[in-house]
C-alpha cells in the first residue's frame, strides 16, 4: 500500500516536472500541449486525495494564496468582465502544488526529478547547438525550438528549449536548476553538474543568465570553500571563452537587448508615476496593456505585425496588471519563507531552495519570469519546500 501511494505522489509530480518539457502547441483554439501535463498532474492530486496519500487541505497555510487569487478573481470580471481566466487557474493549480508538498511525508524525490530535468535541458542545448538543429516553433511563431539562426559574429546561433518564452528563458531555467542541484549534491555528481550547467545555460547566449550563474555558483563556492568547485567553474568559463563569451557582453552594437530592456522598464516606471490613483491601486487587468521598446499602450492599439511583450521586470509587470494591492498581496506569498530565511539565515543561504528561489528573483527583474508559467511552476515548488521544511 505504501508504495502504491509513494507511486501515485511521485506521479503527480513528474507531470508537473513535465511542464517545463512540453512545448507550447496548439492542439484546439482553447487548449495546448503544455496543458495536458497540467490536467494529469491535477487528476493524479484528486486521486491522492481519494486514496488518503493526502491528509489535509492545510486551509490556513493557503490562505494567502486563496486572498491573492480572490483580488485578481474580482479584479479580472470587474475589469474584463470574466472571474475565469488563465492566471487565477493557474495560480489555483499552484495552490494544489502547495498542498501536496505540505501534505508529503518525504520530499527528497524531487531531487531527482530536479537533477533529471537539468541533465536533459543542458544536454539538449549542447548537443543541438552543435548539430545546429531545431524542431520548429511553437504557437507563438517566434523562437524556434533548439537551434536558432542569428548574424552574429561569433556564433551563428543560440538555443531555446521546449519551453515558451525563448533563450533568455530557457538560459535561466538551466541557471536555476544548476544552482539548486550544484548546492543539494555532493562530490562528482556536484562538479559534473556545474560543468554541464554552466555550458548548457552558455549556448543560450542569455547575458542575465550567464551572470545569474556565474555569481550564484562564485558565491556557493567560495563561502564553501570548494576549491574543486572553483576550478570546476573556472574550466567551464574557459571553454565559453572560445564560443564568443566575451563578444557577448561587448557586441550591443549587433543585439541591442539591454537597450530594449532599458526603454521597456523605462516606460513602464514613466507610465506608473502618472497614471491615475485607481491604476495604481487596482492595475489596468490582465493582458489589457503591451510594450514594444518605449511604447506601452493598449494591446488593441498595436498593428497586428508588432509583438508586444511585458515590461521584462516581473514586478513591474505585476504593478501594471494587477496595481500595487496586487503587488502586496502577492509579496505576501513569501512573506512566511521569508520570515524563514531570516531566522536561520546562516542555514538557508546556502540552501538549495533559497539559492534556486533568489537566482530565479534575480532574473525576474530582467525579464518576465515569474510570468511564464512554463518555468515558474518551478520556483514556486522550491518556495512550498522552503515553508515545508521550515515548519518542522
Amino acid at each position: 500500500m505504501v508504495k502504491n501511494k509513494n507511486f501515485l505522489i511521485k506521479l503527480q509530480f513528474f507531470f508537473i516536472f513535465l511542464i517545463p518539457l512540453t512545448p507550447h502547441l496548439s492542439i484546439s483554439p482553447n487548449f495546448q500541449l503544455d496543458d495536458i501535463p497540467v490536467i494529469l498532474s491535477l487528476i493524479f492530486f484528486v486521486f491522492n486525495f481519494y486514496f488518503k496519500n493526502f491528509d489535509s487541505l492545510y486551509i490556513k497555510e493557503c490562505i494567502p494564496f486563496i486572498i491573492f487569487i480572490t483580488y485578481i478573481s474580482v479584479q479580472n470580471f470587474i475589469i474584463n468582465d470574466a472571474f475565469i481566466y488563465s492566471e487565477n487557474l493557474r495560480f489555483i493549480f499552484y495552490l494544489t502544488i502547495f498542498v501536496s508538498v505540505l501534505n508529503i511525508k518525504k520530499i527528497e524525490f524531487l531531487d531527482q526529478y530536479f537533477l533529471s530535468l537539468l541533465l536533459f535541458t543542458s544536454i539538449f542545448s549542447i548537443l543541438f547547438y552543435f548539430l545546429e538543429y531545431n524542431f520548429g516553433s511553437d504557437s507563438y511563431k517566434y523562437w524556434k525550438i533548439g537551434f536558432n539562426e542569428n548574424r552574429w559574429i561569433f556564433t551563428n546561433g543560440r538555443m531555446n528549449g521546449l519551453q515558451s518564452g525563448g533563450p533568455n528563458v530557457f538560459g535561466g531555467l538551466i541557471a536555476c536548476l544548476t544552482v539548486y542541484c550544484a548546492s543539494k549534491f555532493k562530490n562528482i555528481y556536484k562538479y559534473f553538474v556545474i560543468f554541464l550547467g554552466v555550458l548548457g545555460c552558455f549556448f543560450t547566449y542569455s547575458r542575465a543568465s550567464i551572470l545569474i550563474i556565474a555569481l550564484s555558483l562564485i558565491l556557493y563556492l567560495i563561502l564553501n570553500k570548494d576549491v574543486v568547485g572553483i576550478i570546476t567553474l573556472s574550466v567551464s568559463i574557459t571553454i565559453c571563452l572560445n564560443f564568443g563569451l566575451i563578444e557577448r557582453f561587448s557586441s550591443e552594437s549587433e543585439t541591442e537587448g539591454i537597450q530594449d530592456r532599458i526603454e521597456m522598464q523605462e516606460a513602464s516606471i514613466s507610465n506608473i508615476s502618472s497614471r491615475s490613483l485607481n491604476d495604481n491601486l487596482f492595475g489596468y487587468g490582465h493582458n489589457n496593456f503591451g510594450i514594444v521598446r518605449s511604447e506601452l499602450k493598449s494591446i488593441e492599439e498595436f498593428s497586428d505585425d508588432i509583438r508586444p511583450t511585458g515590461p521584462h521586470n516581473s514586478f513591474l509587470f505585476i504593478i501594471l496588471n494587477y496595481g500595487f494591492i496586487g503587488l502586496l498581496l502577492f509579496l505576501n506569498l513569501f512573506l512566511k519563507s521569508l520570515r524563514i530565511f531570516f531566522k536561520q539565515f546562516d542555514v538557508n543561504l546556502l540552501s538549495s531552495n533559497y539559492l534556486f528561489m533568489g537566482s530565479f528573483i534575480a532574473l525576474s527583474l530582467t525579464g518576465d519570469f515569474i510570468q511564464n508559467h512554463s518555468i515558474s511552476v518551478l520556483f514556486f515548488i522550491t518556495l512550498f519546500q522552503s515553508i515545508k521544511l521550515g515548519n518542522k
